[in-house]
């Protein structure tokens, strides 16, 4: 599996909840207002075009790997947990 992050800005019609419940049916993390982190078996592409469907044609979605090399501050309650959990050691 591959941790990957998924950020979007939806611009006209703002159905947020079909995209939520599809990414936590992913079982993905929510660290910031429009920043996930999902781990799936899919390459970043496949992820993109699926989640695609589940939003407007005019709005944005950013689909890349999650590294080891990564910081962050004040994201919201349990990343640190849902990291380790679905991270692979490196």
């Amino acid at each position: 599996m591959t941790t990957y992050t998924v950020s979007y800005d939806l611009i006209k019609r703002k159905d947020y909840a079909s995209l939520w419940e599809e990414l936590e049916r992913l079982g993905a993390h929510r660290t910031q207002a429009s920043f996930w982190l999902v781990n799936v078996n899919n390459a970043a592409k496949e992820l993109h075009d699926h989640l695609k469907t589940f939003v407007d044609g005019d709005d944005k979605i950013w689909v890349s790997e999650l590294t080891k090399n990564h910081w962050y501050s004040n994201a919201m309650a349990g990343t640190n947990e849902w990291i380790k959990s679905n991270s692979p050691s490196r």
